[in-house]
């Protein structure tokens, strides 16, 4: 397929005539009999090929131009045996009499690749009336599209070049890509709302501004701009998108008005069917939602019962784990994986962690250079290109296992001393709460001894089957409270 490509000369415009002209890049092994002769794959336009460089600054010099940009060098490649070397020499020369009318040129055809390409270098300064070209990226399209059509009325293929890219910011794109709210998506979504709550354009605006938004929209304003009550800057309603220019948003309210007006219609339509129709319907039997019987009597009474004893635990909802205790969990986790790999691995000391680093970075060295050996023999012709690429992904993912090692033993050379020092804390901790707790027993013990006469009282009254059944229904002893209940149920 055809390829046009641009380079400026700045500096050695005869080096680039020169290589251009190269008679070893117009005679190559395969064309070498046909096409051999330098004269028909080499041509000049309004210059001769062997005096090309001297007219050239001539033209310069009697124009008073001889700085700046020397020339241009154009490139126009055909695909691999799609055209003969005459055929890519009528080409070029086609394009550079549309093209280059007005200025010096010279086109050589280079046959010494496995496609054919011209190469084409024009003067700078016209030799009609002196105006320099300038070659911007519009001009340089419109010669490509000029290239791209001689191309396809010969029966050549072309690039299909993609469309023009969005002018969208990246961190938008990326916002968008992680579906995270970004200004213009806020600024969408409120004028959306808005306008299914405005009647009318001006009505739009007034509610726009309510909302805190800046509007300016004058006559000599071309675009009109807002900006969020939360941005920074202002931005135009045609960034947004083709919904959100003021002639669309007028034809939405529009069109929504005359939806709102339709749906009143079929309101007012369907109240009046339903006044026309009979007072009483025959409709199907639609069964009711089953609901949770209530416990009653004394299977309530026996559930709260076991409920308070805890045999029976309310259904709780899954704790959701946030701010320090998940960076706990977090390193919970992590001590975990590191603990495993000491046992998996006989790591006792320091300088056994210390030894199983170096021979994992060794290790990590040798793979390495294993794997840069096979990248260099990939780029080898003529290698199994199969095998080794199987080979290089098994070094690479013995690599990363790895490397993953070695962070790990970095890691608990990181965290051991951290960890020993909480260790100490925790264990000096628990053994004061048990100092304090068995304080704590001691007290209790000696109070019970000294108020035994006021435990002695208790008990009598405790013996009292009286007072027994009086204090069975304020949670005295359930087991009574329950007897007492069976009792009064076989009386009635």
């Amino acid at each position: 397929m055809a390829i046009l490509k641009i380079n400026v000369i700045r500096r050695a415009l005869n080096a680039s005539i020169g290589y251009v002209q190269n008679p070893q890049k117009t005679e190559s092994i395969g064309f070498q009999s046909t096409y051999g002769i330098r004269d028909t794959l080499t041509s000049g336009f309004h210059c001769s090929c062997d005096e090309a460089y001297a007219q050239m600054q001539a033209t310069k010099q009697y124009f008073h131009k001889p700085d700046g940009i020397l020339g241009y060098h154009f490139i126009q490649s055909f695909a691999p045996g799609e055209i003969t070397p005459e055929r890519a020499h009528q080409v070029g020369c086609e394009f550079i009499a549309q093209c280059f009318g007005d200025y010096e040129v010279v086109i050589s055809t280079h046959t010494d690749h496995d496609h054919i390409h011209n190469h084409i270098v024009v003067n700078s300064v016209s030799f009609v009336d002196g105006r320099k070209y300038l070659s911007t990226p519009a001009s340089f399209y419109k010669l490509r599209g000029i290239s791209d059509e001689i191309c396809r009325k010969n029966g050549l293929s072309v690039i299909q070049h993609p469309p023009k890219k969005s002018t969208r910011q990246y961190a938008e794109w990326r916002a968008e890509q992680k579906k995270c709210p970004t200004i213009r998506s806020l600024i969408r979504e409120d004028i959306d709302v808005i306008l299914s709550q405005a009647r009318t354009l001006d009505e739009f605006w007034s509610l726009l501004r309510t909302r805190g938004y800046e509007i300016r929209l004058n006559e000599k304003r071309k675009y009109v701009i807002i900006r969020h009550p939360n941005g920074k800057r202002f931005i135009r309603l045609k960034s947004l998108g083709e919904d959100y220019t003021p002639r669309q948003l007028a034809v939405r309210i529009a069109a929504q008005r005359g939806s709102i007006v339709d749906n009143l219609e079929r309101v007012k339509q369907q109240r009046q069917q339903l006044h026309q129709r009979k007072k009483y319907q025959v409709r199907p039997h639609t069964r009711a939602p089953k609901q949770r019987k209530k416990l009653k009597g004394f299977r309530a009474v026996y559930f709260r019962y076991l409920y308070l004893l805890g045999k029976v635990r309310r259904r709780k909802a899954p704790r959701v784990v946030r701010g320090q205790l998940l960076e706990e969990l977090k390193k919970l986790e992590r001590y975990t994986r590191q603990y495993d790999f000491l046992c998996d691995h006989l790591l006792y000391t320091r300088q056994d962690v210390d030894m199983y680093a170096d021979a994992l970075a060794n290790e990590i060295y040798i793979l390495t250079e294993r794997r840069a050996r096979l990248h260099a023999d990939k780029r080898k012709s003529g290698s199994d290109q199969t095998a080794l690429k199987s080979e290089t992904q098994q070094l690479t993912a013995a690599l990363r296992k790895l490397r993953g090692q070695l962070h790990l033993c970095a890691d608990i050379q990181k965290n051991a001393p951290e960890i020993k020092v909480r260790l100490d804390n925790a264990i000096t901790a628990q053994k004061r709460i048990e100092i304090e707790r068995g304080r704590e027993q001691h007290e209790s013990r000696e109070w019970s001894s000294r108020s035994g006469h006021a435990g002695g009282i208790d008990a009598d009254r405790d013996s009292d089957p009286l007072s027994r059944k009086r204090r069975g229904t304020t949670g005295g002893d359930a087991c009574g409270h329950f007897a007492e209940r069976e009792t009064d149920f076989g009386k009635n």
